[in-house]
């Protein structure tokens, strides 16, 4: 059954037109004796609709302005709220803007409007939840139920069936997490590699790099044998062993090492291969790379 099947009747009034045909009388005197009854048959009275009226302005989507100058709002309508009322004027005027209508009234004020297929312009509103039915109209009322439980025009989203936009609370904001900063690079660099390994002892290539933009003279660079070990053979430097403690330098004593420069030494030790876990390049604590 289609939705607009149950519908308010339209009355139409004003031009309505009466056609009778002029009724005749009979004579005053009997008949004659056997004459056959002459008195004409009344003609069916026809009742005519209004011609069609067209919507020239949609004041709001419940009330127009028809070319007759007729104002008048739509019959079983409730007035749309703050949330939607954009749409549902939209709607109106897509729907009823420059259209043929017929119309009938209700009261000096109220109409009923039908659209050029038929259909009924308050319940085509409600069932494409463009606007809510009056609470008294209970044809109206039926089909609001409809497009509210398919979750139309008004009755989703932002409305979600309130007149008032629904206001959410903001997100809380991301927690602040506290990222340390980072490490200050050091004023140097050592790389310490085990490049050769035999029974008892190993080879080492150490790399020294100055990570300053001034040249490190006379370098020196210290650090500790973790596990007792003994260095023997160098190449690139020379070194000198107090216990686990060893200090290398260049094989003169005066060599340099320029800024964002390094130099690569090599040495044989005896003993484990366990690395020392600190280095020193003249006197100030390098970073391990």
């Amino acid at each position: 059954m289609r939705l607009f099947d149950r519908h308010r009747p339209i009355l139409y009034t004003p031009a309505a037109v009466l056609i009778v045909a002029a009724c005749a009388t009979g004579s005053a005197d009997t008949a004659p004796t056997g004459a056959a009854d002459s008195t004409p048959q009344l003609p069916p009275i026809t009742l005519l609709p209004p011609p069609p009226d067209k919507v020239e302005e949609v004041v709001d989507a419940r009330t127009v302005v028809l070319s007759t100058g007729t104002r008048a709002r739509v019959l079983g309508l409730a007035a749309p709220g703050e949330c939607y009322s954009g749409a549902a004027v939209k709607f109106a005027r897509d729907t009823l803007l420059g259209k043929q209508v017929h119309y009938s009234r209700a009261s000096e004020s109220l109409i009923s409007l039908r659209l050029p297929n038929n259909d009924d312009y308050a319940a085509l509103a409600v069932s494409k939840g463009a606007l809510r039915a009056e609470k008294d109209d209970p044809v109206l009322t039926e089909v609001e139920k409809s497009a509210a439980q398919a979750g139309l025009g008004l009755w989703g989203p932002p409305c979600q069936g309130h007149d008032t936009t629904p206001t959410h609370p903001a997100p809380a904001p991301p927690p602040v997490t506290s990222t340390p900063p980072p490490a200050a690079a050091k004023d140097c660099a050592v790389t310490y590699r085990v490049a050769k390994e035999w029974a008892g002892g190993f080879h080492v290539e150490l790399i020294v790099r100055n990570n300053t933009r001034t040249p490190a003279t006379r370098w020196t660079v210290h650090w500790k044998f973790p596990s007792g070990q003994r260095i023997g053979e160098t190449w690139g430097m020379t070194a000198r062993q107090y216990g686990a403690d060893v200090i290398a330098m260049s094989p003169d004593g005066n060599g340099s090492i320029s800024a964002g420069g390094q130099v690569s030494l090599r040495f044989n030790a005896a003993g484990p291969t366990a690395a020392p876990t600190a280095f020193e390049l003249n006197g100030k604590s390098c970073s391990l790379g």
